[in-house]
């Protein structure tokens, strides 16, 4: 078997070797999973360096065996594994984040009586993320897709015994369910082409002898399915939500697997796209929708996840505004320098509310004296997620703004930097609300070594990554510049609007003071903000409560109607069966049992006779004799007459 498969099978082994072993000793065995993780970043750095700097696959990896796989339509279904620049860069990010977060969850779920269950299940999510990029087959790529949707679910509800996390884990599945039937979509139409084939090579080869038409159906179904995915409006719902679940988990859903996934979808048939002009644009308008909402919602949160969150949110509707403009550097760039530095806020999250009991930065408070190493790293990636020079927040963010100005898409561009100014904002309220200020709680103290280091290890990252955009683009086989002057002064000067005006409301006077007059003043666009831009209740009106009255009233009829017909045959029956019960018990047992006591009375009066008396016997015959001798005399007299 070639050694490209190991990389997705450890820990899809470690997953396996834990579910079959009991509770006590699957808490005991965590060496398996996080050693498999680190077995499938040391064979992801070796196959990144065998790649670079970039250009052919490196090596594939087929199966076909008709007998096991099947066959639709006369064709014998195919699957296949295959590693190029852009594989070999998300293969590296997974594997180095999912390593970060078991090690970091070590710690963190220490306590957690089903913390090996927790431990299986996140190796399963990262193995089904690594043969999805792996893959060079569509078919795969959707069983890898709804094997990371069932583990989201999972990980999402892990705490079931709460409602929160049940309801989360439930929507997020539903939702994402949405954006999937566009998947199956796409992979109909493809299937039925000539080629009758799902390789991603073979289709994005044949995608110009497609009929008219064909190329946008399953573009629009591919992007369908990737808004599932990334979160985009108005699918985004269910990814501040995702929350409910554990923290570690929730940086690997939001960082390098879940949300990158359809990312990566579109960037890997990017072709496809092309074909379809009208889609890319659709894809462009999507993101950049999808980066203002995010963004703006983000400003109102006081859950520091849900900052978080919606912040995803919004950096992904950047990576979808560049594929919009048809750059798959800028779009991956960014998803890499987001894995990073998103993961490393996440963890930190977890560190703090590890550390202060609680979720709501306004229970929080003057942290950075008692967590100097999580304050130096949750400031090294809230200023790379602002887009500060020189974290890599700022080289990506640059990168997507280049190719919107290659596209010619101006208005675009406005959009990303306002974007990237709310970002600063609601950054910069955070870190003041969290880190600064008078403390809220008390025993506040660091996290653990097995904490600390897989957030400086992402924070040394995320410093230094920015600086190799060049040798990224090159990599990928594109031409790679630096940003120009212009566009770094005005990305600084935005990024510093931000932050200057998130200063002002949070980090120069009293909080409260600040911000209760401007809600007050902006009370209606503030309680929108509050309440989501009412998507949820959008949602609840215009499938959730008509769902909900549909189901009462077939439940209704179901009781009246269908039960009624059915309790009334049973009621009949019973009655029918009533009634052959008694004609049974009166007539049929009635004769029967009458026979019997006419036999048994018979054979009590025949057996009166037998006396054993000698006496008896005689007058017995003699009677008979009497009686024949009657019979014969009457015989006689009548018959002479």
């Amino acid at each position: 078997m070639n050694w490209l498969v190991a990389i997705p099978l450890l820990p899809a082994i470690a997953f396996v070797g834990l579910i079959f072993l009991p509770r006590t000793w699957r808490n005991r065995t965590l060496w398996l999973p996080v050693g498999a993780m680190f077995g499938s970043l040391a064979l992801s750095f070796v196959a990144f360096a065998r790649v670079w700097p970039g250009g052919d696959a490196l090596t594939s990896v087929r199966w076909d065996h008709p007998w096991m796989l099947g066959v639709i339509a006369g064709h014998p279904i195919s699957l296949s594994l295959q590693m190029d620049a852009i594989t070999a860069v998300m293969l590296v990010v997974i594997s180095f984040v999912g390593t970060c977060v078991q090690v970091y969850s070590l710690a963190y779920m220490s306590k957690d009586e089903r913390e090996g269950w927790y431990f299986a299940v996140l190796s399963l999510f990262t193995s089904a993320m690594l043969t999805l990029v792996l893959a060079d087959n569509l078919l795969l790529v959707f069983a890898m897709w709804e094997m990371m949707g069932l583990c989201s679910y999972l990980l999402i509800g892990f705490w079931y015994e709460l409602e929160a996390p049940r309801r989360a884990s439930q929507k997020a599945f539903l939702t994402t369910r949405v954006g999937d039937l566009g998947f199956l979509f796409a992979l109909a139409v493809i299937y039925v082409q000539p080629q009758h084939t799902w390789d991603i090579t073979l289709v994005l080869g044949s995608v110009h002898s497609w009929a008219p038409g064909v190329a946008t159906a399953v573009a629009c179904g591919l992007l369908l399915a990737a808004m599932g995915k990334s979160a985009q409006v108005p699918l985004h719902v269910w990814l501040p939500d995702a929350m409910a679940g554990p923290t570690p988990a929730s940086a690997l859903i939001h960082a390098a697997t879940m949300v990158a996934a359809g990312v990566y979808l579109v960037a890997r048939t990017i072709d496809i796209f092309r074909a379809a002009p009208a889609v890319l644009m659709a894809t462009l308008i999507i993101g950049a929708i999808t980066a203002l909402v995010g963004g703006v919602l983000a400003c109102v949160q006081h859950d520091v996840k849900k900052v978080l969150a919606y912040s995803t949110i919004s950096q992904l509707g950047l990576m979808f505004m560049a594929l919009g403009a048809g750059s798959v550097m800028g779009a991956m760039f960014h998803l890499v320098t987001h894995a990073f530095f998103k993961s490393l806020l996440f963890l930190g999250a977890g560190v703090i509310i590890h550390s202060a009991h609680t979720q709501d930065m306004r229970e929080m408070g003057g942290l950075r004296k008692h967590m100097p190493i999580t304050w130096a790293t949750v400031l090294i990636g809230s200023l790379a997620l602002a887009g500060v020079v020189p974290f890599s927040g700022f080289f990506s963010k640059d990168e997507i703004i280049s190719s919107l100005l290659a596209a010619h898409q101006y208005w675009a561009v406005a959009v990303v930097l306002l974007a990237s100014g709310l970002t600063a904002f609601y950054m910069t309220r955070m870190y003041f609300r969290v880190f600064e200020g008078p403390e809220q709680t008390e025993h506040l103290h660091e996290g653990s070594p097995l904490m600390l280091m897989p957030m400086v290890a992402l924070a040394t990252i995320t410093t230094f990554l920015g600086f190799g955009s060049v040798a990224f683009a090159t990599f990928l086989g594109e031409r790679g510049e630096w940003p120009a002057i212009p566009l770094v002064l005005a990305s600084t000067a935005v990024a510093a609007t931000g932050i200057g005006i998130g200063w002002w409301f949070y980090g120069r006077r009293s909080v409260v003071v600040n911000t209760q007059a401007y809600k007050r003043l902006f009370r209606p666009v503030y309680r929108a903000l509050q309440e989501k831009l009412y998507f949820d209740h959008m949602y609840d009106r215009v499938f959730i409560w008509p769902y909900m009255a549909l189901a009462n009233v077939l439940a209704v009829f179901d009781r009246s109607a269908i039960d009624g017909v059915v309790n009334g045959v049973a009621k009949g029956w019973m009655l029918f069966s009533d009634s052959a019960a008694a004609f049974d018990r009166l007539i049929i047992d009635g004769a029967v049992n009458g026979l019997a006591t006419l036999t048994k009375k018979t054979g009590t009066l025949l057996r009166s006779l037998q006396t054993g008396k000698l006496q008896g016997y005689q007058r017995l015959v003699l009677s008979a004799v009497v009686l024949f001798m009657l019979y014969l005399v009457i015989y006689v007299v009548v018959k002479g007459a």
